[in-house]
């Protein structure tokens, strides 16, 4: 039977031989040596393990901020959220007290101004039954990034013109901001005092299920507009909430078609 030393591989008769060798001078050099060397693999172990709790430290201390970030971002857009729904009931009330304001009916017409109004209006009316897919075909990510003069005029061209560059609306008091177009079953001229038909249609095509694919078209303006300003101070959140007001079709829409398309006086008609 034969016995061999664990630190230099010495082999041994017997068993007594084998102590004594771990006593002598040169396995106690190798014995030094390697212990050395598992102090050393020791330590840098812990100093490694020491560095990743260090990073994962690091790493929790910044998931709790972005974390914190997400909150507060999540709170501006709630907030711009709430501001958006005060201003539409606002404007809501608005209408209705132009509305009961109103000393006359504008739906009916003396039959010169009615005739003179024909004369100017397009042949075309508009068809409601349409909007919707006239607002698929004009309504996308580069158009909504137009500003807000350019978005409208995109509309009123394309929607509420006809082939030939002739207004289907007409703006009849600037003031009262009463309109006139006509019905696509009658033919006739009707009033629509603020556009509030018109663009109840407008908003109905623009967000209604089936029509417009609006679910698609945010998430598509959403990614370009973080793709566009990411790095710079502009809140890319904060810019897709003002973008999507345009689908609204509010004040600003009424008072640009106002000025696009007013009558300014029978003497011209």
């Amino acid at each position: 039977m034969s016995f061999v030393c664990e630190h230099c591989d010495n082999v041994f008769t017997t068993k007594n031989h084998l102590s004594r060798h771990y006593k002598t001078d040169s396995c106690q050099k190798i014995q030094k040596i390697k212990n050395n060397l598992e102090k050393q693999k020791n330590e840098i172990i812990n100093d490694i393990i020491k560095q990743h709790k260090k990073e994962n430290i690091l790493l929790e201390n910044k998931i709790k901020e972005l974390e914190k970030e997400n909150s507060e971002l999540k709170n501006k857009i709630k907030n711009i959220e709430e501001k958006s729904e005060l201003a539409l009931r606002q404007a809501e009330e608005y209408r209705k007290i132009v509305e009961k304001a109103a000393t006359k009916n504008t739906t009916t017409y003396k039959n010169y101004t009615h005739n003179n109004y024909l004369n100017l209006i397009s042949q075309e009316p508009i068809r409601f039954s349409e909007l919707p897919k006239q607002l698929k075909e004009v309504v996308n990510c580069e158009s909504l990034m137009y500003d807000e003069t350019e978005f409208h005029n995109h509309i009123v061209d394309n929607i509420l013109k006809d082939e030939n560059g002739k207004d289907k609306v007409l703006c009849t008091d600037i003031n009262r901001k009463n309109f006139s177009y006509k019905d696509e079953n009658s033919g006739e001229l009707i009033s629509d005092p603020e556009l509030e038909k018109l663009r109840e249609q407008l908003r109905k095509g623009a967000n209604g299920e089936n029509q417009l694919d609006i679910k698609k078209l945010k998430r598509d303006l959403l990614n370009k507009l973080i793709e566009e300003y990411d790095g710079t101070n502009v809140d890319p959140y904060v810019k897709f909430y003002e973008i999507l007001k345009k689908l609204e079709f509010g004040g600003p829409f009424i008072e640009h078609v106002a000025k696009k398309t007013y009558v300014k006086s029978m003497s011209n008609l």
